[in-house]
């Protein structure tokens, strides 16, 4: 919870952060160019918060495919041990 509030302060405060942080360093430029603007600042922030979500639900969504494949392996486990 607080990485995930510190990632969208960050999207926020310096979303050309955020785009080096996910390996693109052109958009890490061009969206330090559109930050120098205020009018380019909420483009760049509203990039920068996409990827902290993308990052976020992709997270999600790993930890849920281990959960059923856990889960998986267990029913397995029971099936051949009775």
């Amino acid at each position: 919870m607080i990485k995930r509030m510190f990632m969208t302060f960050l999207a926020v405060a310096f979303p050309w952060i955020i785009l080096l942080m996910d390996d693109n360093p052109g958009g890490g430029v061009v969206a330090l160019i559109m930050q120098a603007t205020i009018i380019g600042w909420i483009p760049a922030s509203l990039w920068a918060l996409r990827i902290v979500n993308e990052k976020a639900m992709a997270e999600r969504v790993a930890h849920a495919e281990k959960v059923v494949r856990d889960a998986q392996k267990k029913a397995n486990k029971k099936e051949t041990g009775q």
